[in-house]
């Protein structure tokens, strides 16, 4: 493969993600423009809290594309374990490729102890406040129709 067709292979599958992170409601996502060679490191801006590098090679080479996100991750002011490497396989087509997401395991896990977290942990005086509120106007409005 020439270097000119890996680089358009690469380049389409990073517009790929972007449109897929879009899509997925998580905001704007878009393919930085020379990723990796300026100032912004990472193949993805977007809102994510995750440095985004992005592979799509015949042969993955795992452990190297994860050390090159943790350091573009140190190197573009991110925490640097907040990486993501998104990798092809390159057994599945261009045109619908499957993709794996490989971050840090604590990562995971912080992002696991989230999910389950309530939103509201306890409701503040004003949302009390709200719902006694809203309690009143409903028995408000009760009793006005049965009359």
């Amino acid at each position: 493969m020439t270097p000119e067709s890996a680089i358009k292979k690469g380049k389409f599958l990073e517009k790929y993600v972007a449109e897929q992170i879009e899509q997925a409601g998580l905001g704007r996502a878009r393919r930085e423009v020379g990723s990796g060679s300026g100032k912004r490191k990472g193949d993805i801006d977007s809102c994510l809290e995750f440095l985004i590098e992005v592979k799509n090679q015949e042969n993955p080479l795992w452990l190297r594309s994860i050390d090159q996100a943790k350091r573009q991750a140190e190197i573009g002011n991110f925490n640097s374990d907040k990486w993501m490497l998104v990798l092809r396989d390159p057994r599945s087509p261009q045109a619908n490729p499957e993709l794996y997401a490989v971050i840090d395991f604590n990562q995971i896990l912080d992002l696991l102890k989230r999910a389950k977290e309530p939103k509201i942990k306890s409701p503040d005086r004003e949302v009390a406040w709200k719902g006694r509120r809203a309690v009143e106007a409903v028995k408000a409005f009760l009793k006005e129709i049965e009359k």
